[in-house]
């Protein structure tokens, strides 16, 4: 018995199918012609979820949260032409932190590329820079190999961006009009149809390594043996809980300080490190600093530090550092680090059961009592008595956010407040940032993709200009309801160019880089459906975040601030904290 298909749909049937069986859950669309065989397969597939989303650039971010949030890859599916090409921010931004993303993209056939046709560019390897892997389909074809390299596609996709090389995966999927699944093509057997059903899937088990016969963890075995003082900095990234156990079991044992950065959401994290220090941008901002502890070796994880202070800092003490990640990516700025390629967790755990230790605890005592006392010195420069200002916004909501929220933090000011100013927070607060490009776009709709996926509460805490740029995703946010809270920082520009030189050429600055917009963000908000409230002091921030639980829809919390006045507060707790340090190495060589 033969049977009537459209091969476009049959072709786009098959391919979400397999990826289903593999594991995805999740997609997302923006509306398209040459897409519709895509698009109907997806609509119509019970296993996988479906976002629509008009604008293109926002569904790729949008993607990018859920894949974050789920740790899990997320298709994307765009038309022809420029429409694939609005993607590419989320995609540089996703190939940079390793998040799983594959991208399907409908194109038109090969005999109408080079002729001028409509909507109609060479998408072959479009990112071929940031993605991982690409394979085009050619247009379909119903034969029984055809199918088979159509499905080991898929299979390999889903493989590659969630096991053997993280990130995102472009799948480009040329289409021949008629595109709808009731205008048929072709007519096909029962065994077609049978061979295009799903493959059964086992993914590879993991090798185990041999670390006493890696050279790589020998030297550090081997230099930790030999020199007493070292560090571990930990920078942005996703850490899991029993990374950070094995990481406190390790620092404990060898009395090392772990300076960790606030995007990598350690200081938050309910399962304390013991030796974490908080405040270490205020301490290396110290010349002095160097003289109470200099160590002979740094370990490293994730990706480097948001402080503009670590290499002045490491320049001085001159260790020999270690960059240690499962795949090798190169985190190391100074390019003076020995990169290893090991798993982290795996790493800390044999360090820890292969040496007695070195106890060195003094010095770390200092640098912990030093920490302490540049806590307080944070509540008293950045009180909530005090005039709102950016740093004490940043940590009033860390201490009224309830336990296991998540917390979306913004490009440009804000991470760098958090970072800075945050201390240690027992709260397992789920700290997201996107810090692969390190860009203001797309940061409303990568939160709303986390908190469309998150039973916990989510926040974002973003500046003007990045809320501004990604404005069309506050209509997602009505669609779908998504109950995100986002606290929008308006200090009217871009006022992280305030802390660099070029702020002192007043002829040009104002013009041509604060470029303040003078928007009303009320206004934009209500014209799109989302609660709005502006928030006045600081008392008002802490009333409002601690009830904000309790809402059930999407909202926009505006605090305007002086970026004039909160620079200042900084200027003061930096020399406040570097007196602090010059009277402590006073008093410690006394």
């Amino acid at each position: 018995m033969l049977i009537k298909i459209n091969s476009s749909y049959f072709w786009a049937n098959i391919f979400f199918d397999q990826l289903a069986e593999c594991g995805v859950k999740y997609a997302c669309i923006s509306p398209g012609s040459r897409s519709t065989p895509l698009t109907y397969a997806l609509s119509q597939n019970k296993k996988i979820k479906s976002y629509v989303i008009i604008d293109e650039r926002t569904s790729g971010f949008f993607a990018l949260g859920i894949a974050k949030q789920t740790s899990s890859p997320v298709v994307i599916v765009t038309t022809s032409g420029t429409a694939a090409a609005e993607l590419y921010p989320a995609i540089i931004e996703a190939y940079q932190n390793r998040i799983p993303l594959i991208i399907c993209t409908a194109d038109r056939p090969a005999y109408l590329h080079n002729s001028g046709a409509n909507q109609t560019i060479n998408q072959n390897h479009l990112y071929h820079n940031h993605a991982r892997y690409f394979y085009d389909t050619g247009l379909p074809k119903i034969e029984l190999n055809k199918i088979k390299q159509l499905k080991d596609s898929a299979k390999k996709s889903f493989e590659i961006c969630i096991n053997q090389n993280p990130g995102p995966v472009q799948i480009n999927f040329p289409f021949e009009k008629p595109l709808e699944p009731d205008s048929f093509t072709d007519e096909i057997e029962e065994k077609i149809l049978l061979e295009s059903l799903p493959d059964e899937i086992s993914l590879p088990q993991k090798s185990k390594l041999n670390f006493t016969d890696n050279k790589n963890i020998q030297a550090i075995l081997n230099f930790i043996k030999k020199n007493s003082a070292g560090l571990i900095t930990i920078g942005p990234g996703n850490f899991s809980n029993s990374f950070i156990s094995s990481l406190d079991k390790f620092s404990v044992k060898f009395s090392l300080p772990v300076f960790a950065d606030a995007s990598s959401g350690l200081r938050f994290k309910s399962s304390s490190i013991a030796n974490l220090i908080a405040n270490y941008d205020a301490l290396i901002r110290t010349e002095s600093f160097a003289k109470i502890f200099s160590p002979k070796f740094v370990l490293h994880f994730g990706r480097p530090l948001t402080s503009p202070k670590i290499e002045n800092y490491f320049s001085t003490v001159k260790p020999k550092g270690f960059t240690i990640n499962k795949f090798g990516d190169l985190f190391d700025p100074s390019h003076k680090n020995k990169i290893i390629k090991l798993d982290e967790e795996k790493v800390l755990e044999f360090l820890t059961q292969s040496y007695a230790g070195n106890n060195f605890p003094n010095q770390l005592n200092k640098i912990k009592l030093l920490d302490s006392e540049i806590d307080k010195l944070k509540l008293e420069n950045f009180s909530i008595t005090k005039k709102i200002n950016e740093p004490g916004v940043l940590l009033n909501i860390i201490n009224s956010i309830p336990p296991n929220s998540n917390l979306m933090i913004g490009n440009s000011v804000p991470v760098r407040d958090l970072d800075f100013f945050a201390s240690i927070v027992n709260k397992n607060i789920n700290v997201f940032q996107n810090r692969g490009a390190s860009g203001i776009d797309g940061i409303t709709s990568t939160a709303l993709g986390i908190c469309a996926q998150s039973k916990n509460p989510t926040y974002l805490v973003t500046g003007d200009l990045s809320f501004y740029y990604d404005l069309n995703s506050l209509l997602i946010a009505g669609q779908y309801n998504i109950s995100l809270i986002i606290i929008l920082i308006n200090n009217n520009g871009g006022a992280i160019f305030k802390f660099l030189p070029i702020a002192d050429h007043k002829n040009v600055f104002e013009k041509y880089f604060l470029t303040p917009s003078n928007l009303s963000f009320k206004k934009l908000t209500e014209a799109f459906g989302v609660d709005y409230k502006e928030l006045k002091s600081q008392q008002d921030i802490l009333n409002h975040i601690k009830v904000s639980t309790v809402r059930k829809k999407p909202a926009v919390f505006e605090i305007k601030t002086n970026s004039d006045y909160s620079l200042l507060l900084r200027k003061k707790f930096w020399k406040k904290s570097n007196k602090l340090v010059e009277n402590f190495l006073r008093n410690y060589e006394a």
